[in-house]
C-alpha cells in the first residue's frame, strides 16, 4: 500500500533515470525541480510571516521532507538553521540534504525511536516545516497542537485540527533564501541539549543482543562505505532502523521506497543506482523475507556484472510483522520463516559468504566490495532488538 497513492520509488528510478540521460554531474543537483517561473512568488509573506513568529518563539523547529529534495535551496536553509541557533529533523526522503553529522540535527521523523525524535518535537513552539510532503506522514500525526509555518512548492492541505499559522505554496527556494537573510531571534535551545539528545538516541538504537544485531551490521556498512557511497534498502523492521541510525551528509545517497509500500524494492534500487554511478560504491541492504520475494535479481546483476554487495540481515522472521502482531498483543502468526538455512555458495553464480559476528560480517563487507561483481553477504542476526526500536 503507497499513501497518498503515488509509488515514491517509482518517482525515485524516474529521477536517478533522468540524472543518468541528462548526466548530471553535481550530486546535490535537484533532479525533478519544478520550472520556478510557474510557481507563485511568496518571499515577502513568508519572509514576514517568519519573522514574526521566530519572535513570539522560544524554541522554533525545522522540519524537512520529500518536496525539499526537489529544490536548490539546502545551503540556504541550513544558513537559517545555523544564524538562528535552531534544530532540523526530516522525513525519511530528506536525509542528507541538511548534514546529519551537524551539531543542530535531531532525528528522522517516524521511524525507529521515534519517541525520542518525538519528544524534540513536544519542545518545540513552532514549526517551520520547509518542503514538507505529508504523503510521507500527515501533519496530525505528529504536529499536535503547536504551530505551523508550512513553505513548499504545494499546499499542506492539512485537517482543521493542524494548528496552520500559514499555507504558502510556491517558489520555495527564492523564500528559503529570504529566510537565510534574516537576523538572528534569541531562542532558548542550547547546544548542550542537542547533544544531550543525539547521545541519547544513539545509546537507544543499540539495545543490547544475543549474537550479531541488525544496529551492528547497519553501523560496519556505514565505517565502510564512502562519503558519496549510495545505500538502497527495502521495507521491513530494518526500513525504520537505518532511517534513524545511518547517517549521511549527501543527497541521495540513502534509497528508500515511501511507507508503507511493498517489499522488493531494495535490490534493483542499488542496481540502478550502480548504473547509473557506475564509478561509486553502492551497498543494498535487504531482509531475509525482501530477498527472498526479489532474489531472482542477482541474475540480472550476474548478467550486468555489477559491483553491488547485498547485505542480507537473516533473522528467520519477516520482523515487522512480529514487532506489529507483539504491539498489538497478537499471538505470533505468519511471521516465522523457519530456521535459517546455511548460507550456500552462490545464487545464480552471484558467490555468497555468511557472517555471524562482527570480524566475519567485516571481512566480508570488504570482500564484496572489492570482488569487482555482484555479491550476497547473509548476516545473521537476532531479532530481538527491533522490539525494541521500531516502534518506541
Amino acid at each position: 500500500m503507497v499513501q497518498g497513492g503515488i509509488a515514491t520509488d517509482e518517482v525515485e528510478c524516474l529521477a536517478l533515470e533522468r540524472k543518468n540521460v541528462s548526466e548530471a554531474s553535481d550530486p546535490g543537483e535537484p533532479l525533478d525541480s519544478v520550472d520556478p517561473r510557474s510557481l507563485p512568488e511568496i518571499t515577502e509573506r513568508v519572509a514576514s510571516e517568519v519573522t514574526k513568529a521566530l519572535r513570539r518563539s522560544r524554541r522554533p523547529l525545522v522540519v524537512t521532507g520529500l518536496s525539499f529534495t526537489r529544490g536548490r535551496a539546502a545551503g540556504e536553509l541550513l544558513r537559517f538553521v545555523e544564524q538562528q541557533g535552531v534544530p532540523f529533523v526530516s522525513t525519511l526522503h530528506a536525509k542528507g540534504f541538511l548534514p546529519e553529522s551537524h551539531a543542530n540535527w535531531c532525528g528522522v521523523l517516524g521511524r525507529a525511536r521515534r519517541t525520542d525524535v518525538q519528544a524534540s518535537v513536544r519542545r518545540a513552539d513552532l514549526i517551520l516545516a520547509i518542503g514538507y510532503d505529508p504523503i510521507e506522514m500527515n501533519y496530525e500525526e505528529w504536529t499536535g497542537s503547536t504551530p505551523v509555518i508550512h513553505v513548499s512548492t504545494e499546499k499542506a492541505e492539512a485537517g482543521p485540527d493542524v494548528h496552520m499559522l500559514l499555507d504558502a505554496s510556491g517558489d520555495m527556494d527564492r523564500a528559503v533564501d529570504a529566510l537565510a537573510e534574516l537576523r538572528p531571534v534569541p531562542n532558548d535551545w542550547s547546544p548542550a541539549e542537542f547533544e544531550a539528545h543525539r547521545t541519547a538516541l544513539e545509546r537507544a538504537l543499540r539495545p543490547d543482543c544475543d549474537g550479531l544485531g541488525p544496529h551492528q551490521v547497519i553501523d560496519a556498512v556505514r565505517e565502510v562505505l564512502p562519503e558519496d557511497g549510495i545505500l538502497a534498502y527495502d521495507v521491513g523492521a530494518h526500513t525504520h532502523q537505518i532511517a534513524t541510525q545511518w547517517r549521511t551528509d549527501r543527497p541521495w545517497t540513502c534509497l528508500a521506497t515511501n511507507g508503507w509500500s511493498s517489499m522488493g524494492f531494495g535490490m534493483p534500487a542499488a542496481y540502478a543506482a550502480k548504473l547509473v554511478h557506475p564509478d561509486r560504491a553502492v551497498v543494498g541492504i535487504v531482509g531475509d523475507g525482501c530477498f527472498q520475494m526479489t532474489v531472482g535479481e542477482l541474475a540480472t546483476a550476474k548478467r550486468l556484472d555489477l559491483a553491488v554487495p547485498i547485505v542480507v540481515l537473516n533473522d528467520g522472521w519477516l520482523g515487522l510483522m512480529k514487532v506489529k502482531q507483539e504491539r498489538s498483543a497478537y499471538g505470533l502468526h505468519g511471521s516465522y520463516l523457519g530456521e535459517p538455512s546455511p548460507t550456500p555458495p552462490h545464487y545464480f553464480g552471484v558467490p555468497c559468504r555468511s557472517a555471524r559476528d562482527l570480524p566475519e560480517l567485516r571481512n566480508a563487507i570488504g570482500w564484496g566490495l572489492n570482488l569487482g561483481g555482484p555479491s550476497v553477504i547473509e548476516a545473521f542476526v537476532d531479532v530481538a532488538p527491533y522490539s525494541q526500536t521500531v516502534f518506541d
